[in-house]
């Protein structure tokens, strides 16, 4: 810092800066002490979550394969009703 700037760094600057300092330091240390159990249930958190994105994958790809067996089915029972309409319609001429 310049000489000028430290004159115009008054009380009310210098407590906030202070005042943050410390706050941060605090904030360290009460992280660093905090109790391990809190980790544990984070990463059980995360294995549930895991899990559940996992199942809702597994329902999407079952869903998926149901849709192509219906559309397969749905143009087979299409070919066969076009044949029965073709063979009807032959019939009656």
């Amino acid at each position: 810092m310049s000489r000028a700037s430290r004159k115009e760094l008054g009380w009310p600057a210098a407590a906030t800066i202070i005042a943050a300092m410390i706050g941060a330091v605090a904030a360290s240390i009460a992280l660093a002490i905090a109790p391990s159990g809190h980790s544990e249930s984070a990463s059980t958190n995360r294995v549930a979550i895991a899990r559940e994105i996992g199942e809702v994958k597994a329902r999407l790809e079952a869903l998926e394969i149901a849709s192509r067996q219906m559309r397969l089915e749905l143009r087979d029972d299409i070919k066969e009703l076009r044949k029965l309409i073709q063979a009807s319609l032959e019939a009656k001429r």
